[in-house]
């Protein structure tokens, strides 16, 4: 029997899909789902604190070249306002070393929600003692997002090897009749030892000092990710992923949220400073969760296509268009990418991955200029582009990014979306 010849489409999404499945394999091992998990349930804890940064810089009269606050009447306020930040953000290692293990103990099943805290944030405070201090002082230094990959690897360590201890049954039995919750404190008490024993015995007696010897080793990698190849890369990666119907947000972007939360870290950290929001040193701050995917991305992928749908002579793609508006402003796709659908569509997809990936690069470019401000304040992903770009920068001139994205994808969606039109038409008038 002669084998039917395979379309562009149907070849794309084969490619696609033997990415894709290595990935979700890779996502959906608990460690990692662990860290995902615990990184988004530290969000609101870095959103809170980015609106008090905000809060610090209306008020501040040494942020910028003014030498005046934008709102004078919060100048009395305004160290105290970065003093939030700084207990929220700058503490984002201490709260992920409880959120992480918290996640994994739930994922893997075999770890009660006080166990996982109480282990993971102890031997992670036992790592950042400071080896030269007699008195065994502690680097608050490592609470902040530089001590977030120590915290990922001491949380992930720590439970397996708990975990290992109790299936290996090297833990304290009390009879029955002692009280639930006397006896798991017992049951606990040699797995809890083990593991604090290890991370004293490295940190203290080999005086090895992990934070600063995992950043030394990533920081070539942190920083050098910060750049447009990276970023158009990435989102190119993400949007192929979404072109087949894949989640690629969830399934790729999210494995940068550690590098952006670490670019959004010494971006607050230079603006303290008196740094201008414009001078900061990361274009790619917070990215993998907000940031400038948000500016750029969606508003050049998805917005011309609800235009375009509400100004089409086809009544269904009219209907859908106004049905899409409110949730597109928001930047909430899934109605378009599964409603029109855009995902294996053949006359949109190419159209789709050109203009997210340009934009990316544009709006990258953009940022690195002088011109336009960068992200130091984590703002909720769901907010207007026109309106995160301003709050999340202090720049009003990042609400033109998202438009000119969006420019760029109305330029290359255009003769694809004629085409595209034409043929729904056709459908239409044949029904």
């Amino acid at each position: 029997m002669e084998k039917t010849k395979q379309g562009f489409i149907d070849k794309l999404t084969e490619q696609v899909m033997k990415i894709s499945e290595p990935l979700a394999k890779l996502s959906g091992l608990p460690s990692i789902a662990a860290i995902q998990d615990g990184l988004v349930a530290c969000m609101p804890i870095l959103i809170t604190g980015s609106i008090f940064l905000i809060l610090y810089v209306l008020g501040s009269p040494v942020v910028g070249s003014s030498g005046k606050a934008l709102l004078p009447f919060l100048t009395p306020y305004a160290d105290k306002f970065a003093w939030v930040n700084s207990l929220t953000l700058g503490f984002m290692g201490l709260y992920c070393s409880i959120s992480i293990p918290v996640s994994y103990g739930e994922k893997t099943g075999k770890l009660d929600t006080k166990t996982a805290a109480l282990l993971g944030i102890t031997t992670f405070l036992l790592f950042t003692l400071s080896g030269n201090d007699e008195a065994g002082g502690i680097s608050v230094a490592a609470f902040s997002a530089s001590g977030l990959f120590v915290c990922i690897v001491t949380s992930l360590v720590s439970s397996k090897l708990y975990i290992f201890l109790l299936e290996k049954n090297i833990r304290i039995s009390m009879p029955d009749s002692v009280p639930p919750n006397i006896g798991n404190a017992f049951t606990s008490l040699i797995p809890y030892g083990v593991c604090f024993t290890l991370a004293w015995f490295i940190r203290s007696v080999l005086n090895f000092d992990m934070v600063t010897w995992l950043m030394g080793v990533l920081s070539p990698l942190v920083s050098g990710s910060d750049n447009v190849f990276t970023f158009v890369f990435l989102v190119f990666l993400s949007m192929l992923l979404w072109s087949v119907g894949l989640h690629g947000d969830n399934m790729l972007l999210t494995f940068m949220t550690p590098f952006g939360a670490i670019w959004l870290n010494e971006n607050v950290e230079a603006l303290a400073a008196g740094t201008s929001v414009y001078g900061l040193p990361h274009v790619l701050a917070g990215f993998g969760s907000t940031g400038l995917t948000r500016l750029t991305v969606w508003t050049a992928g998805v917005w011309p296509l609800v235009i375009f749908m509400i100004l089409s002579k086809v009544k269904y793609l009219k209907t859908l268009g106004w049905a899409c508006l409110p949730s597109a402003i928001f930047t909430i796709v899934e109605p378009v990418i599964f409603g029109l659908p855009l995902a294996l569509n053949p006359f949109l997809l190419v159209p789709f991955l050109l203009s997210t990936t340009v934009s990316s690069a544009v709006g990258y470019l953009l940022m690195a200029t002088p011109l336009f401000g960068k992200f130091y304040a984590m703002v909720p992903w769901a907010t207007p582009p026109f309106i995160l770009g301003p709050v999340g920068t202090g720049d009003v001139k990042t609400a033109l990014i998202p438009f000119i994205s969006m420019a760029i994808g109305v330029v290359i969606y255009l003769p694809f979306w004629r085409q595209y039109e034409k043929e729904c038409m056709l459908r239409e008038s044949e029904e």
